[in-house]
């Protein structure tokens, strides 16, 4: 009798107490969920990929991921505990492509509940090209300027080639990598530093290291000096022989630092060699510029001569009627 009586009462006005246990459960819920807060994160995106494609246009480095919980849990959730990342390794082919951003939880994300987390976007669309690898040189980027009274003389870049790879259209279009800024500033003596690369695009990749070193010599600056109407004398004239006409003079433009210049004999740099020459005629002979190691020249003229040998007159006997 208990029992139906006890069946009476519980299942007696059942559409009234589901609608009381509904509005309970809403109530219990709507009540956790006021006690829930929101926490927003940014932490690195990584792409996984084959070797046979390459990424081709551009994509975040960074994602936004949204978490909501209680707040004690979800403060104490470090962003490396999260990881982020799209799964690029099963294309095959090129294209574009919508991919969704995956999660990862480790340590206290593992075990935060309740924890709703999702990555903003929650997908990327993301164009997929052919991989290509190719050498191009090294171009070194300078800033500032040497001590006063001091010059570049020359530099070495080593490797002076790095091999880049990426989509076929963006290093195919590629010539060259800058390094990264060098000083010059204040510098009055040979040096050397590490310096790194610098890719014009994200997309690049090096295969290798991302840094050159470069080894510079630093001098006293030179002063254009021009030089004109220099003679140019004669070495090496066989014996017998002579010049049928007077040689021209000769110009010489260089750089020359002024301590140099002091010691320096300029009437002595154009000269042409004759020696292996020893019967008259006509010839086509070399002007060869002599200076010192320390100057740079830009230009000299001439550069070649026809010089006409003749045979030298006999001086007249003793006693010899004139």
């Amino acid at each position: 009798m208990k029992l139906k009586r006890m069946a009476r009462l519980l299942f007696s006005d059942w559409p009234a107490k589901v609608l009381s246990l509904s509005i309970a459960l809403l109530l219990t819920l709507f009540f956790n969920l006021t006690r829930l807060e929101q926490r927003t994160i940014n932490i690195p995106l990584t792409v996984s990929i084959n070797d046979v494609l390459a990424p081709s246009s551009q994509y975040p480095s960074m994602v936004k991921v949204i978490l909501r919980g209680e707040r004690d849990m979800i403060y104490s959730i470090r962003e490396d505990e999260i990881s982020a990342f799209l799964d690029l390794s099963e294309y095959k082919n090129e294209g574009v492509y919508r991919v969704p951003i995956r999660l990862q939880k480790r340590g206290n994300a593992l075990v935060a509940d309740p924890l709703e987390i999702h990555p903003e976007p929650s997908d990327i669309a993301i164009g997929l090209e052919k991989r290509i690898a190719k050498s191009v040189p090294v171009t070194p980027s300078f800033k500032g300027f040497l001590e006063s009274g001091f010059e570049l003389a020359n530099f070495d870049i080593l490797p002076p080639e790095v091999t880049i790879s990426g989509p076929a259209g963006l290093v195919s279009r590629a010539s060259e990598i800058s390094t990264d800024t060098i000083e010059l500033s204040g510098k009055k003596a040979d040096f050397t530093v590490n310096v790194r690369l610098l890719k014009k695009d994200s997309l690049l990749a090096f295969e290798g290291k991302d840094s050159v070193v470069f080894s510079a010599t630093v001098r006293k600056s030179r002063d254009i000096k021009n030089f004109v109407n220099l003679p140019i004398i004669v070495r090496g004239l066989a014996p017998g022989l002579a010049l049928a006409e007077i040689l021209p003079t000769g110009n010489v433009r260089m750089h020359i630092a002024e301590e140099v210049l002091k010691d320096f004999k300029t009437d002595e740099m154009l000269s042409v060699d004759l020696k292996d020459y020893t019967k008259a005629g006509t010839y086509t002979v070399n002007v060869v510029l002599s200076v010192p190691e320390e100057v740079v020249v830009e230009t000299y003229d001439p550069q070649t001569l026809t010089i006409k040998l003749q045979a030298a007159a006999q001086p007249a006997e003793p006693g010899a009627e004139l």
